[in-house]
């Protein structure tokens, strides 16, 4: 038997037809399996109702959230250091503005007393373990400060006093809440200073 085109003239069109069939039947196939696990992950997740994606974003999104806040113990502990915090930095705004004042005091009585007496006296140490205790909260310590145009007499020192003093209230109220003021611990030494000064004034 023989493949002749001539002697089967239909041969060439039944082959042709073959192919073609074939080529359809494997691209058909293959369609298919690109198609079946898009379908079957769609039915993992059905989200035909509007409600149930709302809904599942909703829950990725508490999960997220009780990931990053972590346990009520965890978080009613953040929040009360929070609040400590917030109280400090309060208080040390108390300590600033009572420093200020009370500077503002000593320097008006002697003025007009002309003399520096036990009260004034009182107040000076009272000034005194405010500024340290402001200058620990600003991040501070004992160090040398040198002051320039050193007061010689004691008006000019308390006018300092007093100068300085509000100088250092403006930088605490100012100051953000867990931040390390430099100015502030400058005053706070150059206040301390001035208020040896005095002290050396009034013996």
């Amino acid at each position: 038997m023989t493949n002749d085109p001539e002697l089967y003239p239909n041969y060439s069109f039944k082959v042709t037809s073959m192919l073609i069939l074939l080529r359809a039947l494997f691209f058909a196939a293959v369609v298919t399996c690109v198609a079946v696990p898009i379908q079957a992950q769609q039915q993992s997740a059905p989200l035909d109702n509007p409600n149930d994606a709302i809904s599942a974003e909703k829950g990725a999104a508490s999960r997220r959230s009780k990931i990053m806040v972590g346990s009520p113990e965890d978080e009613m502990m953040a929040r009360q250091d929070i609040k400590a915090a917030e109280k400090d930095y309060q208080e040390n705004i108390e300590r600033a503005r009572e420093a200020a004042q009370l500077s503002t005091e000593i320097r008006d009585a002697y003025l007009h007393n002309k003399a520096f007496g036990r009260t004034e006296q009182k107040k000076l140490e009272r000034l005194e373990k405010l500024t340290r205790k402001i200058r620990s909260e600003a991040g501070g310590s004992d160090g040398d400060v040198t002051i320039d145009n050193v007061p010689s007499q004691i008006e000019p020192a308390l006018s300092r006093l007093a100068e300085v003093s509000d100088k250092v209230r403006k930088g605490v109220e100012k100051t953000p809440r867990q931040v390390i003021s430099a100015s502030v611990i400058e005053d706070s030494n150059e206040l301390l200073e001035i208020i040896r000064y005095v002290r050396g004034f009034t013996r």
